[in-house]
């Protein structure tokens, strides 16, 4: 060969080779913004919804709604199981996939489902908001390591999802867990707190806060890095077992490392986003979502409903707020429909109730608009309300006390909520109400504010499953407590007794005409003020190739193929 020529081929090889390795480089990686820390990682022990962005890569359920069919699809079982009789009652039969492992390759078995299951019912341990549902499982049959009858309370609308999409716990994995297998499901329900003293070394272990971070995976991907407020760092699953499966979404580990990014300040995702350090932006706000779009056209621009709920909570406990005039006369003073096209863009759709508008119990008779601020003044001089003391505030006597009608919103700080917060202030002031506007930190404000109803309102937001609705857990007055989840604190006897039949009903057309009348009484008692369901709204930078879906948080990184 002409040396000459030889020469220019060897160069052109090198600069090919060089160029590959640099996009390889550039792109094993797919960086993630996430607004937050996620706290909790461990999907078990009662994580944030910001955790799910993460520990959904490290850990697997036994089936999941599918990303794209939005109907439940098997991951660590064999198939969805259908509801069976025998002489011991109903049950679902579950079979476990032989060739599913933990991370460290230890099999998963029904050890590990039945160890979670009476783990989760124990009184003692910490897991509060999976308790009330798990009760709804009566008993389990061990047929072997791979195999299980799942004995249920078949009146329970959500008994096979209950059955087959708990998230599990490596029974190895807990030295001290053989003390709970050898109560029977029955005997763990059956207790109290401190009522079995011989289960309290495993109650400390369990308990031990080591574990809400996060415990051994059975994931496609692997924690390998958390600094707190910094990063969270996962890495592909060495021989993970699921990695044959090339149709299921749950299971696919396109990129080799996937590092979420915490950064709280928009503007500095955003620059971030451009100059490359992040490459999947979701929650911007809708102006810099627009903004962003305009001036970076090469990157992808994608949008889902969400099942998001954005509300305000009212604490139903306060001296003032837990009179309905003063609630009904608020929600007439917040315009919605403002925020939705001033804030949002158009990026959402207003609520009246607790059920999310693409949901076959939304009560669609029940109206969105009710800004109105002549009715809040009607409502509150008939309620007594007005300024005696000339000092540009409302008061009235409340239990012999001379109150004045000014209260304080908690915000997280976020640009959201101080635009809600500052719509509201203003609303209200032309009519005498006084709103302080108080940012804390999420954490804080769980702490200090929403555990203990230290609060008159708080700017928050809810997330729902696909599945049917179950209200129970942040509507019914059970949940009235320290640490609740009925976080306004609402407390109807009505409504308790139409969560009850909704929870009892299986026949669809019936329980979803029972849902709505629950819907109706809680957009009369107006416990919330309920404001919008957002559109998820992502952008993918120009190295990767995504799909986003309305199951939340909005996609699966893992899905996501390198350009």
């Amino acid at each position: 060969m002409n040396p000459l020529k030889f020469l220019s081929f060897l160069l052109l090889f090198i600069i090919i080779s060089c160029s590959s390795e640099q996009k390889k480089a550039k792109t094993d990686t797919i960086k993630i913004l996430l607004p937050m820390d996620p706290e909790r990682l461990n999907p078990v022990y009662d994580p944030r919804s910001i955790g799910r962005e993460v520990f959904q890569y490290l850990h697997l359920p036994l089936a999941d709604y599918h990303p794209e069919k939005l109907k439940l699809y098997p991951i660590l079982i064999e198939e969805i199981p259908t509801l069976k009789v025998d002489e011991k009652g109903s049950f679902y039969k579950l079979n476990f996939k032989k060739e599913a492992t933990w991370n460290d390759g230890t099999p998963i078995t029904t050890k590990d489902y039945e160890f979670t299951i009476k783990s989760v019912l124990h009184p003692e341990t910490v897991i509060k908001s999976w308790k009330p549902y798990i009760r709804k499982i009566n008993d389990l049959e061990i047929i072997d390591d791979h195999s299980c009858k799942v004995y249920v309370d078949d009146t329970y609308m959500l008994s096979l999802e209950i059955t087959c999409t708990p998230y599990l716990l490596p029974f190895h994995s807990y030295p001290k867990g053989m003390d709970i297998m050898k109560l029977s499901l029955q005997e763990i329900k059956e207790l109290t707190d401190e009522s079995n003293p011989e289960l309290a070394e495993f109650i400390n272990e369990f308990n031990d806060p080591k574990n809400y971070k996060g415990s051994l995976g059975n994931g496609p991907y692997t924690l390998k890095d958390w600094v707190t407020d910094q990063k969270v760092s996962l890495e592909k699953t060495p021989e993970f077992w699921g990695a044959e499966s090339k149709d299921n979404p749950f299971l696919a580990a396109n990129i080799d490392k996937i590092e979420f990014v915490i950064l709280a300040d928009e503007l500095a995702a955003v620059t971030a986003f451009k100059d490359g350090q992040l490459d999947v932006i979701k929650g911007l706000s809708a102006a810099n979502f627009k903004q962003l779009n305009a001036g970076y056209p090469e990157a992808e621009y994608l949008t889902s409903p969400s099942t998001r709920l954005y509300y305000l909570a009212l604490n139903n406990k306060d001296k003032l707020l837990k009179d309905p005039s003063i609630r009904k006369a608020l929600a007439a003073l917040t315009n919605v429909e403002s925020m939705i096209d001033n804030i949002e863009f158009g990026y959402g759709v207003a609520l009246t109730g607790p059920i999310h508008p693409d949901q076959g119990a939304y009560n669609e008779r029940l109206s969105s608009q009710i800004y109105n601020p002549e009715k809040a003044r009607e409502i509150l001089k008939s309620a007594g309300w007005k300024d005696t003391n000339s000092d540009g505030t409302i008061d009235k006597m409340v239990d012999g006390v001379q109150e004045e009608l000014v209260l304080d919103i908690l915000i997280t700080g976020s640009d959201l909520g101080k635009k809600i917060a500052l719509l509201l202030q203003d609303e209200t002031k032309k009519l005498g109400i006084g709103i302080n506007i108080v940012p804390k930190d999420i954490r804080r404000m769980r702490k200090e504010n929403l555990y203990n109803y230290n609060f008159d309102i708080a700017a928050l937001a809810a997330t729902v499953d696909l599945a049917p609705i179950d209200p129970y857990r942040r509507w019914h007055s059970d949940n009235i407590d320290a640490k609740g989840n009925n976080v306004s604190g609402y407390n109807s006897s009505a409504a308790d007794s139409l969560i009850n039949l909704i929870r009892e009903t299986r026949n669809i057309e019936e329980r979803e005409r029972i849902s709505e009348e629950f819907h109706e009484i809680v957009y009369n008692d107006q416990p919330v003020i309920f404001l919008y369901a957002p559109t998820y709204k992502v952008a993918i930078n120009k190295n990767f190739k995504g799909t986003v879906t309305s199951k939340r948080p909005g996609y699966l990184a893992n899905t996501f193929k390198v350009l």
